[in-house]
């Protein structure tokens, strides 16, 4: 997770400073970053299926929120970006994710 803070980090520097060389593709994907990779080979058995099923789903749901914030950068849109990066719509789905994977983590 301080692997997805640091993306959040790095999309806030990338739009105060209007870079716009990220790489969007990789990070509008949730197989590309060392958690997903991780998550998608996790191999489902009944006592994980709906936890890993459901932090996949948040997992992408992240992912996709900060590809449109990193092409809003790539495009130049820096003050949408950084409204995005501060909106509700990020900020839920960042919590939840980080809510979803420490109850699974606690419950083993």
């Amino acid at each position: 997770m301080r692997a997805h803070g640091a993306w959040k980090h790095r999309l806030r520097t990338a739009a105060m400073k209007n870079e716009t060389n990220l790489p969007v593709q990789d990070i509008c994907r949730d197989d590309k970053c060392r958690f997903g990779k991780w998550l998608h080979s996790v191999g489902l058995n009944e006592r994980n299926r709906e936890r890993v099923n459901t932090i996949k789903a948040l997992h992408g749901k992240f992912h996709q929120n900060a590809g449109k914030i990193a092409q809003e950068i790539s495009d130049g849109k820096s003050a949408v970006a950084l409204a995005a990066l501060d909106g509700k719509a990020f900020n839920d789905t960042s919590q939840e994710l980080t809510s979803a994977r420490m109850s699974w983590k606690v419950s083993g």
